[in-house]
């Protein structure tokens, strides 16, 4: 007698072989569950895996005729929005054409960003320049608004100046000039808290290579990773005092790593920049200053391991590594003096949040306000 052969569909097969894939199955296991033969199986797993790649694979004839249909969709599009623009002026104007019994120059909507100030006095016949007194009785109540946001953002932030303050409403659509917002927080009597001079920390050592300074041309550092450069600062809290290690690219500000500890030693810099070559690399040039954490052998070793070039301060001079004297400055007053933490867990929570705060959310004036992190993996990728 004759057993018929059965005719499975290919959502069918499909399941199968998705099934086996994602569970822990065996073939006879499952051939059992579908009553189906396991070899049928093995062909359909075989064959599934094959021709996976034409997933992501468009036949011509298809890719043609997407393409036509765009092209279409594209002129479709530029007729709707010529329509859609007519539709709007004409909806616009038979609105006002029913409270014409007000004054002409309250028809014009400022507000109203599809139709432009322009547009909508030529479209009711009024010169534009007639609006120019009604905006001005305007002003000092704009002025009022305006002065509560920027009290608002600087309550927030009060290390934020009038330039700061400037792009961070410009990023809520509210552009306005610096001078204007500079006039405003003098008539609120605020200004952006500035820092005092810096305790150095590192402590030089007598016996130690001495290594040349390499950056007197800074303004050859053009991307990211061609230079880092760390330093160590201490954070006094109430407590004691705790030691902040930091490595920062030079060209985007960025901080790459950081850690805090409650004893200054090689230690603390060798863990800061194995995790800074974890997480990033590493760069061309690594510059610090001559203090004995950094002249240590044991951490020249790591740098000259991978073949980086050591860069040293000159002696007495903090402005050579001035990105991180900066940036210490920036914490500082932007966060630890104002937190004024009690143990170290607080200080690690702060300045965790601190950092992430700084490299992507705080604009930088010498990157455009844009944001560190976001030159800097743009940067990247560009050079990648």
């Amino acid at each position: 007698m004759s057993t018929k052969k059965r005719n499975y569909s290919n959502e069918f097969k499909t399941k199968i072989v998705l099934e086996l894939l994602e569970n822990d199955i065996t073939i006879n296991e499952l051939a059992s569950k579908y009553n189906v033969l396991p070899k049928s199986i093995q062909q359909w797993k075989k064959r599934f895996l094959e021709n996976a790649h034409l997933v992501f694979e468009e036949a011509v004839p298809v890719k043609k005729f997407r393409e036509k249909i765009n092209e279409d969709a594209r002129i479709i599009e530029d007729l709707q929005k010529a329509l859609g623009k007519a539709t709007i002026e004409r909806d616009w104007i038979l609105k006002k054409v029913k409270s014409l019994g007000s004054n002409n120059k309250s028809l014009v909507d400022p507000k109203l960003k599809i139709i432009s100030i322009t547009r909508q006095s030529e479209l009711i016949g009024i010169n534009r320049s007639a609006l120019y007194y009604k905006k001005r009785n305007m002003a000092f109540e704009s002025d009022k608004i305006l002065m509560a946001k920027i009290a608002d953002i600087y309550s927030q932030y009060p290390f934020y100046g009038f330039r700061k303050i400037s792009y961070t409403l410009k990023q809520e659509d509210l552009n306005i000039g610096k001078k204007k917002i500079k006039t405003l927080m003098k008539k609120l009597n605020i200004q952006a808290i500035y820092p005092m001079k810096k305790k150095f920390t590192t402590i030089p050592t007598k016996e130690h290579k001495k290594y040349p300074y390499l950056l007197k041309e800074k303004e050859a550092i053009s991307k990211p990773n061609k230079v880092w450069a760390s330093d160590i600062t201490y954070l006094k809290l109430k407590s004691g005092f705790v030691y902040l290690c930091a490595i920062i690219d030079w060209r985007t500000r960025a901080i790459l790593s950081y850690k805090i500890s409650n004893t200054i030693d090689t230690k603390l810099v060798s863990d800061t920049l194995n995790n800074a070559i974890l997480c990033y690399g590493k760069p061309d040039i690594f510059n610090t200053d001559q203090g004995t954490q950094y002249t240590a052998f044991n951490f020249t070793a790591i740098l000259s391991s991978l073949n980086i070039e050591i860069s040293m301060d000159s002696k007495g001079r903090a402005y050579d590594n001035i990105i991180v004297e900066r940036f210490w400055r920036s914490l500082k007053y932007e966060n630890v003096y104002l937190a004024n933490y009690n143990t170290i867990k607080e200080a690690k929570e702060g300045i965790k949040d601190y950092i992430y705060f700084y490299n992507y959310k705080r604009p930088h004036e010498s990157l455009g306000y844009k944001t560190p992190m976001s030159v800097y993996m743009a940067g990247t990728e560009q050079w990648a």
